[in-house]
């Protein structure tokens, strides 16, 4: 597609690092140069392995940019640049939104946990290729069992509220965060989580936002933990 094309009145380079600044500068997210060439290593990964990984069906530049690295970002800006350590990413797939946020949260420890091994190879190939520390594969599903303290848990498009908090009831820590990257309808789950469990969490942050230059609409919500792990 041309350069000059426009879309939601944003003028686009041909798809490469510049225009992978562009589309963060322009949604008002500027990054260091050192964050920018991870994203694009990251990025380039991501396409290469695709086909063989089945990683994501998104496929088209500025849809992966906007959905997947613009979206993750706004989340770690919406939580003040700040999460919890360590964070559990709970059902990171292709490292969504894991990756990204260990590349502008660099001092937060992030576990990523993905029970599909093809895609736990892409995610340790990632890990290596872009020289991140303090992050760790776990390849297994995260159930009620899992026992490992954590101060932090995220989810992005993974399943319900009230599911997720079952699922963590062995891992999270009282005071700790349970963040959820949600589309704008949430409403029925949210309310069903706040009754099911409201002796053990308490809602913090119900936040929609919209991702800059698009129709696309998202929702950040946390509760914080008010409880101590179940055995």
């Amino acid at each position: 597609m041309p350069a000059s094309k426009k879309r939601h009145g944003l003028q686009r380079p041909a798809p490469g690092l510049p225009a992978l600044k562009q589309w963060f500068e322009r949604s008002g997210l500027p990054l260091e140069e050192r964050q920018y060439q991870l994203l694009w290593q990251y990025h380039r990964l991501l396409r290469k392995r695709n086909a063989e990984y089945d990683l994501t069906r998104i496929y088209q530049f500025d849809n992966m940019v906007q959905k997947h690295y613009i979206d993750c970002v706004l989340a770690a800006k919406l939580m003040e640049w700040s999460f919890p350590a360590p964070t559990l990413d709970i059902g990171t797939g292709a490292g969504l939104p894991g990756i990204p946020l260990k590349i502008v949260c660099p001092d937060t420890e992030f576990l990523l946990s993905e029970g599909r091994h093809k895609r736990v190879q892409f995610l340790m190939e990632v890990v290596q290729t872009l020289g991140l520390k303090g992050i760790e594969i776990y390849g297994h599903k995260i159930h009620s069992s899992f026992n490992r303290p954590v101060s932090g848990v995220i989810t992005r498009a993974l399943e319900t509220i009230p599911k997720t908090l079952s699922r963590v009831s062995g891992c999270l820590v009282r005071e700790g965060l349970a963040i959820f990257m949600k589309g704008p309808q949430c409403d029925e789950e949210l309310e069903t989580a706040r009754e099911t469990f409201r002796e053990d969490y308490r809602l913090i942050l119900d936040k929609p936002y919209a991702i800059p230059h698009s129709p696309h609409r998202r929702r950040l919500v946390v509760f914080k933990r008010t409880s101590d792990r179940t055995a």
